[in-house]
């Protein structure tokens, strides 16, 4: 099948002169890769591996203008957003897979030196889709995007939330006024674990590209090419050789899409597969929403959660009065630390639309082993858009303990 794709793109390369123009001035291959049936070197497994892994092309009309831009001069933004393998925090910045990647597009496509072409890791550890689509308005659209990375692969389970969640990121990202285009990375843990079924369908429903990492160090492994212990140090993490792996399944996306025939039309953006409940996501912390001192309660500004500094504490102490938020939305969300501090009590969230109690939810803060990790509690989905008054505090029975609000998060219609 990988040897009949490969003939199946140089047929239409041969067929059509609608094409991206040669990058080799500038570093990029323009040599097409071909399938090898009898490998004999780890060279040739590389090559099959990186055919493997380019899941689709997909419509590339929106990296066409991207590249454009970047050839001729113009700013060009390229954000990546996904967990700890993204954000790359065990490796030195350059081993990481996403810096490597984007050296790799500047230097292929931007002009002179490629200081037009911009970089921006929006990788957070220990979080997935759900979340990203909350902080997508903030981490991710405030970059006014032309390129934007997802992974999430093995930080995603399957429940319909975490399949909402990425759907929500990439629709957001899809409909922003920037156009960017957005590309699906797919990770795997050691023993083989991957959300990447299921993503690969939603991202075939929006005709996106997807890159399968996953797929492309299985081939290698499967085949004696590498040893898991050779692209990662523990169960997950990429190391420097990994992130050059993973970069190189990234590079010869960019060559194949360089070599092909650029879509001539936009995507079509499709109906919903899922509930879009973190559509139009809005993330409140201590920098976007300003409390009276009558409605910041016994709590104060500033917290200690992992990547959300910009929360809300309340400390040891008996005092309980709520932390208070009053906007217009849809859906709520609370996001707030899984703590290993036995310290740690019950948060209460109170949700009040139009005056009338509608909501009353706790998260136990105190989780055995938590590095103050963000996690996310859905508060209450509506079924329009309310007035609604949001009242943070600690469970009754145990008002003398700590607590952390790392932000508040509603959605609109639009």
């Amino acid at each position: 099948m990988k040897r009949f794709f490969t003939l199946m793109i140089a047929a239409v390369l041969a067929a059509s002169a609608v094409a991206f123009s040669s990058c080799s001035d500038k570093g990029g291959s323009t040599t097409a890769l071909e399938w090898i049936d009898s490998p004999s070197s780890k060279e040739d497994y590389m090559n099959n591996a990186k055919i493997t892994s380019l899941t689709s092309l997909g419509n590339t009309y929106r990296l066409g203008r991207a590249i454009e831009k970047a050839r001729s001069g113009e700013d060009v933004n390229i954000v990546y957003i996904g967990g700890s393998i993204t954000e790359g925090d065990i490796l030195e910045d350059t081993d990481r897979y996403a810096v490597r990647s984007f050296n790799y597009f500047k230097d292929s496509f931007g002009k002179g030196d490629g200081d037009n072409v911009h970089y921006f890791n929006a990788g957070y550890r220990g979080t997935g889709s759900m979340l990203g689509a909350l902080r997508c308005e903030d981490d991710v659209l405030s970059h006014e995007p032309d390129i934007v990375f997802i992974e999430f692969a093995v930080n995603d389970g399957g429940e319909a939330s975490d399949k909402d969640g990425f759907e929500s990121l990439i629709r957001d990202c899809l409909e922003y006024k920037t156009q960017p285009a957005v590309i699906l990375l797919f990770a795997r843990m050691q023993e083989g674990w991957t959300s990447q079924d299921w993503k690969k369908e939603i991202g075939a429903h929006y005709d996106l590209p997807m890159i399968s990492y996953a797929d492309g160090i299985t081939y290698l492994m499967d085949n004696g090419a590498m040893a898991w212990e050779e692209f990662s140090g523990d169960y997950t993490h990429p190391n420097s050789y990994g992130g050059e792996v993973i970069a190189g399944f990234i590079n010869y996306f960019f060559d194949e899409a360089a070599r092909s025939p650029v879509s001539e039309t936009d995507i079509e953006i499709p109906e919903l597969l899922g509930a879009g409940n973190y559509l139009n996501a809005h993330l409140l912390t201590k920098n976007s929403y300003e409390h009276t001192d009558d409605s910041e309660g016994s709590w104060r500004t500033g917290s200690s959660g992992d990547h959300f500094p910009n929360g809300w504490t309340k400390q040891f102490s008996e005092d309980n009065d709520p932390l208070v938020f009053e906007f217009t939305g849809k859906n709520i969300y609370v996001i707030y630390p899984s703590a290993g501090s036995q310290s740690f009590g019950v948060l209460v969230c109170e949700v009040y639309a139009d005056g009338e109690l509608v909501a009353s939810k706790e998260y136990n803060e105190y989780t055995q082993g938590g590095w103050m990790n963000a996690t996310i509690g859905e508060v209450y989905i509506g079924d329009t858009t309310r007035s609604y008054r949001v009242e943070i505090s600690a469970k009754d029975s145990n008002p003398k303990c700590d607590l952390q609000l790392l932000g508040l998060a509603y959605t609109t219609e639009d």
